[in-house]
């Protein structure tokens, strides 16, 4: 869903407006300094003026010129350290950066040739976003722990702020209801006791992809279809509603986004102990046996098993992610709330672009979750648009003469470095195609489980009329 996030705002065309609290962000301010009736001069000695905080009064200006440059984006040369063998290292990580740094250029003068839109925060503008003021508001308070915090609200929030107000929350309270009526028959009929983890899952997954009859008084009182992919659209380029569970439990048919939030949002309601997790372009759950020994990695799109190798067969995931983890991992509380501000955030921007009010949830974002692949890139998208403006403000000059102008150095300076640390996070993007490639792959094999599917029904019912 990454790669989709630049796309879509690449593609739209710049308005005519500009936020002013962006364009002054990376502007320096230099007061003026206090002025006095009469000149205050130090009497003559020998050593030098030192002033109240220490130092002399050369220290003192030496430090505020070395912060005024810290904010214009310069550093000075780093020096190489004496030993011979930390000379050569420090040799080889230079090499590298000046290579991550060439890679990176091409992608970051691209993005900065494309328009973003940027619009200012008045009342009309408030106005017409105050359905997701209040759903951030909401978010926060449960982030803070003034409202308990509930996975199926806060699902419904966010995708009711895109529509509007106008989904059905009773429609949906019971759609979720009916599953959760579902497994808790399942558990009887099965013999799965409330303490069995591992069973609890076995029946989320059971529902999620079998047709299951529940019965009431031995007769059949409501019938349970299997989700299935949704193959069009699916990442919501079109209609970002395609990526919502609302549609997912009217329609029947999902992807990787709204298939595994359904299945915590059950988790969540049957007290079953799952999580998210991430993976390129993608997301899945995790739960593990009674003892939290061994963890399992449910594909939610196939309805599989999946081994860890097998996530990493499309070579789109390095140690390095691992290690920082970006994906492969079990996500926290925190972690979880952060995706549901993206989730708020991607759909905001898909409805109104940016403005002041994006870069506050992302800073939210980022303080809950500092490792957020996606709260990361959001913060790449909006030092691109500072870039932009502080390039326009100084006439769109070539890179080569950035040093004559500070201000769009120091916002070009901090996007390269932003890419740089997303890089070093251990991010690797995924083409389309190699994802379009994985998605032909999955439709066979959902084939194959649709035609077993309704071959071991055919047989129970055909055991059913005997």
């Amino acid at each position: 869903m990454l790669n989709y996030r630049l796309n879509i705002l690449l593609s739209i065309v710049l308005a005519g407006f500009i936020l002013p609290a962006l364009r002054s962000y990376g502007q320096i301010s230099h007061p003026l300094p206090p002025q006095h009736p009469n000149p205050v001069v130090p009497a003559a000695s020998n050593k030098p003026y030192s002033s109240p905080l220490g130092g002399t009064a050369n220290n003192v200006f030496q430090q505020n010129q070395n912060a005024a440059n810290k904010r214009m984006g310069y550093e000075p040369p780093v020096i190489p350290p004496s030993n011979p063998v930390l000379t050569h290292q420090f040799i080889l990580q230079q090499a590298q950066k000046t290579s991550r740094e060439q890679q990176q250029l091409p992608e970051v003068q691209k993005l900065l040739k494309k328009d973003i839109p940027v619009y200012p925060v008045d009342a009309e503008r408030l106005n017409t976003t105050r359905n997701y003021h209040q759903v951030y508001q909401a978010l926060v308070d449960m982030q803070n722990g003034i409202q308990p915090f509930s996975l199926k609200q806060a699902v419904f929030l966010i995708e009711n702020a895109w529509h509007d107000n106008s989904l059905n929350y009773e429609e949906y309270i019971t759609s979720i209801e009916q599953k959760t009526a579902a497994l808790t028959a399942l558990m009887k009929t099965e013999g799965i006791e409330p303490s069995n983890q591992l069973g609890k899952n076995y029946l989320i997954q059971k529902l999620l992809t079998e047709r299951v009859t529940e019965y009431r008084n031995n007769t059949v009182y409501r019938i349970h279809q299997p989700f299935v992919y949704d193959f069009d659209d699916y990442m919501g380029e079109k209609d970002w509603s395609k990526m919502f569970v609302t549609k997912l439990l009217k329609t029947g048919k999902g992807q990787c986004h709204s298939l595994p939030l359904l299945y915590l949002i059950l988790a969540e309601e049957t007290e079953t102990q799952a999580w998210l997790s991430l993976a390129p372009e993608h997301s899945f759950i995790m739960f593990s046996d009674q003892q939290n020994r061994s963890f399992y990695n449910y594909e939610t799109t196939s309805g599989q098993i999946v081994s860890e190798n097998w996530l990493m067969e499309s070579g789109y995931i390095n140690t390095t992610a691992i290690q920082n983890r970006i994906y492969l991992d079990t996500l926290s509380r925190k972690d979880l709330m952060a995706t549901l501000l993206a989730d708020l955030i991607m759909g905001y921007t898909n409805k109104f672009s940016y403005d002041n009010f994006v870069i506050s949830m992302v800073e939210n974002l980022l303080a809950l979750s500092p490792n957020s692949l996606q709260g990361q890139m959001f913060k790449a998208e909006i030092l691109a648009i500072k870039t932009k403006m502080s390039l326009q403000k100084a006439g769109n000059p070539p890179v080569e003469q950035l040093s004559n102008y500070p201000e769009a150095q120091a916002s070009y300076t901090a996007l390269l470095r932003h890419y740089d640390y997303i890089d070093q996070m251990g991010y690797v993007e995924m083409p389309k195609e190699i994802y379009e490639q994985w998605l032909a792959s999955l439709e066979t094999e959902i084939r194959k489980r649709e035609q077993q599917s309704l071959k071991n029904q055919l047989i129970k019912d055909a055991k059913t009329l005997r």
